[in-house]
């Protein structure tokens, strides 16, 4: 399970639990008599149901919170694993770029003078296996023994928390619905009418924050699963920090530097764009100072104290090579108040979005039909709210969610486990002079966006991150167009669309079956050289441009159907689909 997938798990528990609650008021009603609703006896039945209710979900969610709380472990382990091997990339790709480390072994040095750009990766890899790694010729091994000790820590930390705060989530559904018993009655006196009414208010209070079982220590109150959305991902960045700097101090470097984005964390940004002493994670000198080049640089450890990485921080450091490496910690006027605006417009949209999330619970489970209907309409104004004030397209919030869509596949093919690889460590750039929405640069290794292009957010972004990095993969490792299968299947297919030229065109028709597909289209605009109009491809003149290009993207396209199981295939691509897995295998 991924984070998404377990906090959507606690978010379903914490439903059952309030649906349960008010199955059991709406099952049980009050009598109406002459005299009026009999409370008494409704409150005496309500309360043998709250003690069948209390047993029942003791017994029932045991179990899950148990499950729940094995995969939290896994997770933060995997998180750790995925940071030492991400941060290996990293450093085989600057020693790519001509970096060196201290003390590397000339035998080392003299293979690496020998490599060329092609399978550059799994070459060197080949090579740390041959020598070693750095660790080893420095013998850390205590020291992977006291970190292999702090992660067991922060799991068994984490796991803990979890614990207490799911007792507490039963804790405060059984409150919640004695107190909902008591108050029905007390509204009912106030003049609420009818019973569905009285129960709606006595339950109004719960439905509208939730079950906020956790209590901070500054008093803020918080459902379980936003609790554990805050819990888990600290944990699992944490473990992920550690994992990249137990890789770092394999090879003696603990220099980092606070990446540099479009809308960083207000907390974070004193920091970013900062090159940093990194004491906390890579085994960095206390006193600051660099013992490769003598320069004295701040130290991580003091940055955290004065608000770096904060609980749900989205920022991140990378390593900062010297010689290689580039820092920039200026901002202008400008980019200060866009940072600031954008804050503000992000705090909003939060906001009405858990006003959206407030009057649905609301509309979904009060009993009056009346009510229902004014928490319907309410629920929709908050939501379009909620959606006007998204503005641009949030690019690095949809590519975390792309690489935790790769990475929630318990039997990933190869290609794909590497895909997520390549999505963990692919530099994602903000550009607004950028003619595309998105796209892939070789020269400067990165994808760019502009949120702000045409139809950007028209874009299906789980396609355009599968298809962009397999851009990535492709120039760094595949090289498709080099493939001599799978240039000749272009040209095999290329001719039998040509020969189906008419039937294949009904595809995009409107109601047709490709209607608004992006891979198949973009593979048809290709092998038709642009003469079969499809919703998403490219101009005539593209193809012509550079001899690469048309394998290049059919080879993204088919990545893409791939890794995201598209039902995009058809007989006339068969030999497209088979060259492909020849390439990736």
């Amino acid at each position: 399970m991924s984070e998404y997938d377990i906090v959507e798990a606690l978010q379903a528990i914490e439903k059952e639990l309030m649906e349960s609650m008010i199955k059991n008021m709406d099952r049980h009603r009050a009598e109406e008599t002459k005299e009026g609703i009999q409370w008494s006896m409704w409150q005496a039945e309500q309360l043998k149901a709250l003690e069948r209710y209390k047993r029942k979900n003791q017994k029932k969610y045991k179990n899950r919170f148990k499950d729940i709380n094995n995969e939290i472990a896994v997770l933060i382990r995997e998180a750790r694993d995925r940071g030492n091997m991400d941060q290996e990339i990293r450093i085989l790709r600057a020693i790519k770029r001509g970096y060196r480390f201290p003390n590397m072994p000339q035998k080392m040095l003299d293979l690496l003078e020998e490599m060329d750009g092609k399978n550059f990766l799994q070459k060197a890899e080949a090579l740390l296996k041959m020598f070693g790694s750095r660790g080893a010729l420095q013998g850390t091994g205590e020291f992977f023994k006291l970190n292999d000790r702090k992660l067991e820590a922060l799991i068994e930390a984490t796991v803990r928390d979890m614990e207490k705060a799911e007792t507490a989530i039963l804790r405060k559904a059984n409150d919640d619905y004695r107190k909902a018993i008591f108050n029905a009655q007390v509204y009912a006196n106030t003049g609420a009418g009818t019973y569905e009414k009285a129960v709606d208010m006595a339950t109004k209070d719960m439905l509208s924050r939730g079950l906020n079982c956790v209590v901070y220590a500054n008093g803020a109150r918080h459902t379980l699963a936003d609790y554990a959305d805050m819990a888990i991902r600290t944990a699992s960045k944490r473990a992920y920090l550690q994992g990249e700097g137990e890789k770092r101090q394999e090879w003696g470097i603990a220099t980092v530097i606070v990446n540099k984005r479009g809308n960083p964390c207000p907390k974070c940004l004193p920091f970013c764009g900062k090159v940093l002493i990194d004491d906390v994670w890579s085994g960095g000198s206390k006193d600051g100072i660099d013992p490769e080049t003598g320069k004295r640089y701040p130290l991580m450890s003091k940055a955290i104290e004065y608000g770096l990485y904060h609980p749900r921080c989205k920022d991140v450091h990378t390593t900062y090579f010297p010689g290689i490496s580039t820092a920039d910690d200026s901002w202008t006027e400008a980019e200060l108040e866009a940072i600031g605006q954008a804050s503000r417009d992000e705090a909003q949209r939060q906001y009405a979005a858990r006003q959206a999330e407030k009057y649905g619970r609301l509309a979904k489970y009060s009993l009056d039909p009346e009510n229902r209907n004014q928490y319907k309409r309410k629920a929709a104004e908050w939501k379009e709210q909620a959606e006007d004030q998204e503005g641009e397209v949030d690019i690095l919030t949809a590519h975390e969610d792309f690489i935790s869509c790769l990475r929630g596949d318990k039997n990933p093919s190869t290609h794909k486990n590497r895909m997520a690889l390549y999505a963990e460590v692919t530099d994602m750039i903000k550009d607004e002079n950028l003619k595309a929405p998105f796209a892939y640069l070789p020269d400067s290794d990165a994808i760019k966006y502009n949120p702000k292009a045409p139809h950007a957010k028209d874009y299906d972004m789980d396609y355009v991150f599968a298809h962009e990095i397999t851009h990535r993969m492709d120039e760094l490792e595949y090289r498709s167009w080099e493939n001599k299968r799978f240039v000749q299947a272009i040209e095999t297919c290329s001719r039998k669309v040509y020969d189906q030229k008419e039937e294949i065109q009904e595809w995009f028709a409107p109601g047709g079956k490709y209607e608004r597909s992006f891979a198949i289209s973009d593979i048809i605009s290709a092998l038709s050289n642009s003469e079969i109009e499809v919703p998403v491809g490219h101009a005539p003149d593209y193809w012509t441009l550079d001899s690469r290009f048309k394998a290049m993207e059919i080879f993204a396209d088919l990545s893409s159907i791939d890794v995201l199981a598209l039902k995009e295939t058809e007989p006339v691509l068969e030999e497209l689909f088979e060259a492909y897995r020849g390439v990736i295998e």
